[in-house]
């Protein structure tokens, strides 16, 4: 779980209040396991940070807190005999908790795969964020949650996306802040600028499971964003938007396919359309693949030199969903 601003510790009764400035801090009466996330009760290994013995509760305090702000993941401490112990993660196999180990291991001596005792938890720290202090906050917080949504939707292909954890990549969601782009759209922005930021580490992460891949279209992609230099940020242009969702809009309440416009004036030089899917990701993986395209347009769009940007996802009355994204 990975979220920002506000630490909430939930502790079993019997232990001392922490005093903790400017914090929410709350101590309810139920069973502990009864407070877990979701994602928690389900889990069914964690990775084990480190251990001490009974009397450090304080010092593991303050490492686990200092390891939430640092990693941005769940922490949990653990009774165990005469020891606590520091845990975090969530998995329900192995093999998904082995590239999250591999990278503590850069940083941490012996941290090992464990199974989860829920039973056996006496705190556990968790980042909330209710109202952001900052947008440089409002944009880490949706970064690592588009992050997070990324990764489940891989567990077949457990990938280790902290590369993207750097600040600099705060600038990928160069949307964030447009009140006329839904959600969905403002993701294209973001999916398509961590693209062009690192085109290597979006093949490796996003992409990863291409790699090997019998698709000529797929594997040409792969090997493309290896070799391929930084773009220019992508940013908002509401001349740009205002074109991508007459088209859009257009074209779905019409059903017709393609660039030809019917009403709508033009206002971009390349053009991508897409349809049958609102999710963002999905849009910009398609087209970045550009499967049965074999001069690659879409592709070479998304990948050129161009620094604006509007995008329009609306309903299509022959495939369901259609998106627009106009560039200059």
């Amino acid at each position: 779980m990975r979220c920002l601003n506000t630490f909430v510790f939930i502790i079993l009764s019997g232990l001392l209040p922490i005093n903790m400035e400017s914090q929410d801090v709350t101590f309810p009466s139920q069973k502990i396991n009864l407070n877990l996330p979701k994602e928690s009760l389900k889990s069914q290994y964690r990775i084990q940070i480190m251990e001490s013995q009974a009397d450090q509760k304080e010092r593991m305090r303050k490492i686990a807190k200092d390891f939430t702000i640092k990693y941005r993941k769940n922490a949990y401490i653990v009774r165990k005999g005469d020891f606590i112990q520091l845990h975090t993660g969530d998995y329900s196999e192995k093999k998904f908790a082995k590239s999250k180990l591999s990278y503590l291991k850069k940083n941490f001596k012996k941290p090992r795969i464990v199974k989860s005792r829920n039973d056996s938890i006496i705190e556990f720290l968790v980042f909330e964020t209710k109202k952001p202090v900052n947008n440089t906050l409002a944009n880490f917080s949706a970064n690592l949650q588009m992050q997070d949504n990324a990764e489940s939707s891989m567990e077949n292909h457990p990938v280790d996306f902290s590369g993207w954890y750097d600040p600099k990549y705060l600038e990928a969601n160069s949307a964030l802040n447009e009140d006329y782009l839904t959600v969905e759209e403002k993701k294209v922005y973001y999916y398509l600028n961590l693209v062009r930021m690192n085109p290597k580490l979006f093949a490796d992460t996003y992409l990863s499971n291409l790699k090997n891949s019998t698709d000529g279209y797929e594997s040409s992609l792969y090997s493309e964003l290896q070799d391929l230099k930084p773009l220019p940020i992508l940013k908002p242009n509401r001349k740009l938007f205002e074109s991508a969702q007459c088209h859009a809009t257009e074209s779905g309440e019409l059903g017709y396919v393609g660039h030809d416009r019917v009403k709508c004036s033009e206002y971009f030089i390349g053009e991508c359309c897409h349809y049958g899917v609102s999710d963002a990701l999905n849009i910009v993986t398609s087209l970045l693949v550009d499967r049965w395209v074999e001069s690659l347009g879409h592709r070479k769009i998304c990948l050129d030199t161009y620094t604006e940007l509007g995008v329009s996802i609306k309903p299509h009355k022959g495939y369901g969903e259609n998106s627009v994204l106009d560039f200059r």
